[in-house]
């Protein structure tokens, strides 16, 4: 990616903290697959399920992202979490804590942007079911805590 000058006068506290979040997240994406995968995470066969369809829709994200699409080191990774998600006999995923810390972060962001949407009233039916659906990113992200 080109660099891009910005003058941080012009700019409010929201969009400096929304840059430095993605320099971070840019940073991690680096880093992701060098490491050696020694932090265990235990996930059960709902939680499985759920990080399955987790990682389908970041695959989804970064294939139409800024990006030009995954890098293949990102790539290989949703292939791997995405094998020992569907794999029956496996409950354990080992991570590299660049890994670990990503999958976190992409945890908390998805819940973020689930409670920061603002719905109509006549929308209820979508709130319960973004509810559902921020408590179960949160059940996954306890696991990984």
């Amino acid at each position: 990616m080109k660099t891009q000058r910005v003058n941080p006068s012009t700019m409010n506290h929201m969009q400096l903290n929304s840059m430095s979040n993605m320099m971070g997240m840019m940073n991690t994406i680096q880093k992701i697959g060098k490491g050696k995968r020694k932090i265990t995470v235990k996930l059960d066969k709902g939680d499985k399920k759920f990080l399955s369809k987790f990682i389908d829709e970041v695959k989804k994200q970064f294939s139409s992202s800024a990006m030009g699409g995954a890098t293949p080191t990102i790539a290989s990774f949703f292939d791997y979490v995405k094998s020992i998600a569907d794999n029956k006999n496996q409950n354990e995923l080992k991570l590299s804590f660049e890994e670990y810390e990503f999958v976190k972060k992409m945890l908390v962001d998805s819940i973020k942007g689930m409670e920061s949407m603002q719905l109509k009233w006549y929308q209820f039916i979508k709130k319960g079911m973004l509810k559902v659906l921020a408590k179960q990113y949160r059940g996954l992200l306890t696991k990984f805590k």
